[in-house]
């Protein structure tokens, strides 16, 4: 047989069994691991040792190939924007949803030595002291035996830690020599399973489902592309109605996911499970404008409002409507199923419409933000507050932006500036961007520095509850 079509075979066999793809520049190292394993399995050709791991007994084989080319660089609380957003937004969201059933299940998928799965542990410790009333499921899980049994025993060296505070590490662990102990208190609340997410079987097998969040992170990049889609899907499946999945920056997008809606953060994108799961998404039509200049009739922050977006017939009078509106809408729609080319052409259709608008500034500075942009963000942000001074999504978003880079004074007066236009507001007027009233908004800006200062005793920096949808 020849060899390229050979080790094509075994790409293709890594694939269907774990998912896996090799990229070209580990090409030789498979080979070279082709044969090791093979000889160290006592096999005489490489064609036996093929149809070994086709077989139903070579999951522990498997496992040694995940081992060689899955990185389980891992450690505390890692990417500290999406760990914001958690703490800030998506876990309180979740809280106060399951405060009468008192039932919590989360799921930390792909996650090695159990970092991530304890870094939800804690979250949730501090967000929801009396959880031991609570019928609460933190679940970790990973293809490598050796990651999970690391789990399980709690032991951490430094290096896990390099981007804890120092009193955060105190509160939860026990100096043991040159490790780390966790506090057993936080241990318990993790359960640990060797799983392979490619493999079907592990899920309905498992019985895991009604999962209210679903953390896979830097996972699905060494995934090859239908592994990513069908693995997707079934997280999709495994989460509630309104249950949230977030992956790493840009892991999912090109992927469409069926029941699955993307919702935009400054810290990037988590994607919600739909009420129902379609059989597909269509995009909708494209509306037919002409490029004459119409003068916005309302107030950006009411044209560019979330749920008036798709529904402009329902909501605004025939003569309202205009381009900038149409299209704004039908952009949101597109970036919100995860197809960002799309929605940033019709941002620019809109801007020449009307290159005075402000809303479409604000979407292209979101999907910048998407692209890891955070310059060209920023720009689109002032621009849109240049535009429309009274537009407040923009100040925060831009807010959330500084704050990521370390700048808190400057966070701090856009935040102030927001909440003074807010304040101006009516108090039953609707932010819908936010899904608050102007007076809840300017509650949670008026509250904040106390929230933050709260935050700051358990060790962790604590950004604004706004950083856009």
């Amino acid at each position: 047989m020849n060899n390229t079509v050979q080790f094509d075979e075994f790409k293709q066999l890594l694939a269907q069994k774990i998912g896996m793809h090799i990229p070209p520049d580990a090409h030789e190292r498979f080979v070279r691991m082709l044969h090791e394993r093979a000889t160290r399995m006592g096999y005489a050709t490489l064609e036996e040792y093929r149809i070994f791991l086709a077989g139903q007994n070579a999951s522990g084989e498997w496992e040694e190939f995940a081992r060689a080319f899955i990185s389980c660089e891992t450690f505390f609380f890692r990417d500290h924007g999406q760990f914001d957003l958690l703490r800030l937004r998506l876990l309180p969201e979740l809280i106060a949803r399951h405060r009468n059933d008192k039932t919590l299940r989360l799921w930390s998928a792909g996650c090695a030595s159990g970092e991530e799965a304890y870094s939800l542990a804690m979250l949730v410790d501090m967000l929801l002291p009396d959880h031991g009333d609570w019928n609460l499921l933190i679940l970790g899980t990973d293809i490598d035996s050796s990651a999970i049994a690391k789990a399980r025993q709690g032991h951490y060296g430094q290096w896990s830690f390099r981007m804890v505070p120092a009193t955060l590490q105190r509160r939860y662990f026990r100096e043991d020599g040159s490790e780390w102990e966790l506090d057993e208190r936080i241990r318990r609340m993790v359960t640990f399973r060797v799983a392979n997410l490619a493999s079907s079987e592990s899920f309905s097998e498992s019985g895991w489902h009604s999962m209210d969040l679903i953390l896979c992170r830097n996972v699905f990049i060494y995934f090859d592309p239908a592994s990513v889609s069908s693995i997707a899907m079934r997280l999709a499946a495994a989460l509630v109605e309104e249950g949230y999945l977030m992956t790493a920056h840009t892991e999912l997008i090109g992927y469409p996911v069926q029941g699955l809606e993307s919702r935009l953060f400054a810290e990037g994108v988590v994607y919600q499970r739909r009420s129902h799961l379609p059989t597909c998404f269509a995009p909708p039509p494209v509306p037919s404008i002409t490029t004459q200049r119409v003068a916005s009739p309302l107030p950006q922050h009411v044209l560019l409002a979330g749920k008036i977006l798709g529904k402009e017939t329902q909501v605004l009078p025939q003569a309202l409507k205009n381009p900038v509106v149409e299209l704004g809408a039908t952009a949101r729609s597109y970036a919100d199923r995860g197809e960002y080319e799309q929605a940033e052409r019709l941002c620019r259709e809109a801007l020449a419409a009307d290159p005075l608008a402000a809303s479409p500034f604000f979407l292209l500075a979101q999907l910048a933000q998407i692209k890891g942009d955070f310059k060209q963000a920023k720009d689109y942000l002032n621009k849109a507050i240049y535009l429309d001074r009274r537009y407040v999504a923009p100040y925060l978003e831009l807010a959330a932006l500084y704050e990521r880079d370390g700048d808190m004074p400057r966070a701090h007066v856009l935040r102030r500036a927001a909440l003074e236009i807010v304040r101006t507001m009516p108090d039953d007027e609707q932010i819908e961007q936010y899904e608050r009233t102007a007076g809840e908004l300017a509650q949670w800006l008026a509250q904040f520095e106390s929230l933050a200062n709260n935050h700051v005793n358990a060790g962790l920096n604590i950004r604004s509850p706004y950083h856009g949808q």
